[in-house]
């Protein structure tokens, strides 16, 4: 469990949401300028960055389960 204990931390949570919402917002749009035009390739960043943001929302659950009263 201490590997899952390391994952739910609070730095390592709040790093993921904030990685995964840079990603998904800034992503595409730093890729369209850099001259990709494939809807696919950018629609995938964006994926990729909500993906990230739902697992730090999972590991904040998790975090909740794990946390000692």
């Amino acid at each position: 469990m201490d590997g899952l204990e390391a994952f739910a931390s609070r730095p390592v949570i709040i790093s993921g949401a904030i990685a995964g919402a840079l990603i998904a917002t800034l992503g595409p749009f730093i890729l369209r300028r850099a001259g990709v035009q494939s809807r696919r390739v950018l629609s995938t960043v964006a994926r990729l960055g909500h993906g990230l943001s739902w697992i730090s929302v999972g590991l904040f659950i998790a975090a909740g389960f794990l946390s000692n009263y």
